[in-house]
């Protein structure tokens, strides 16, 4: 699963800015779906947690209004750091907003078999949220890279490093030597180290 959105909107967050609706939701709304998803939410209950989620942390019921894709930009939502990282504070509301999804579901079934949501959704959360989180930094990392590094470079660490091409087919692709496919892979490492950590602060 990749999340493609502007890796500046983490350190936004963590600063305490203003973030949109629009960014909001285009950076967390997958990760949310795909967390639920192995969790058991299954079809269009990952949509409805996703909702959930989203009017917990907005505050109101800005769905019953707008449409997702076009929801004004003075939507905004503004996290307190004095509270707390902000990755385990979105990954409680997720968790609550899917325990009560859980629930509502099981209120209404008599048989299980009756509806996907089979298991308490929750039993594992913690630890599935937090490898997805990991995917999901290391996605906005990638991002941040791209803009760090000369376009060559990248590209022979993406090559090399990241599909695993053979070096002497990058080296022949960018027109290089091997030697400068090597050097652009532990350049390229050393900076996603550094932007990685910057990133799991938050």
């Amino acid at each position: 699963m990749s999340y493609t959105t502007n890796m500046s909107l983490l350190a936004r967050v963590r600063a305490g800015d203003e973030i949109s609706w629009s960014d909001f939701y285009r950076c967390y709304a997958p990760l949310i779906r795909e967390v639920g998803t192995t969790c058991g939410v299954r079809g269009h209950d990952s949509d409805a947690l996703v909702v959930l989620v989203m009017e917990e942390i907005f505050q109101k019921k800005i769905l019953e209004k707008y449409d997702p894709d076009h929801v004004p930009n003075d939507v905004c939502f503004k996290y307190d750091p004095q509270k707390g990282r902000f990755r385990y504070f979105l990954r409680g509301v997720a968790r609550n907003c899917a325990r009560n999804l859980y629930r509502k579901y099981r209120s209404v079934s008599i048989d299980d078999e009756m509806h996907p949501m089979v298991a308490d959704p929750v039993d594992e959360w913690e630890s599935i949220w937090d490898r997805e989180w990991e995917r999901h930094i290391l996605a906005q990392a990638m991002v941040e890279l791209r803009n760090h590094v000369q376009t060559k470079t990248f590209v022979a660490f993406e090559m090399y490093a990241v599909k695993g091409d053979p070096v002497e087919k990058v080296a022949k692709f960018l027109d290089c030597s091997v030697d400068s496919v090597y050097t652009a892979k532990s350049r390229c490492i050393r900076e996603l180290k550094k932007i990685v950590r910057n990133l799991e602060e938050i």
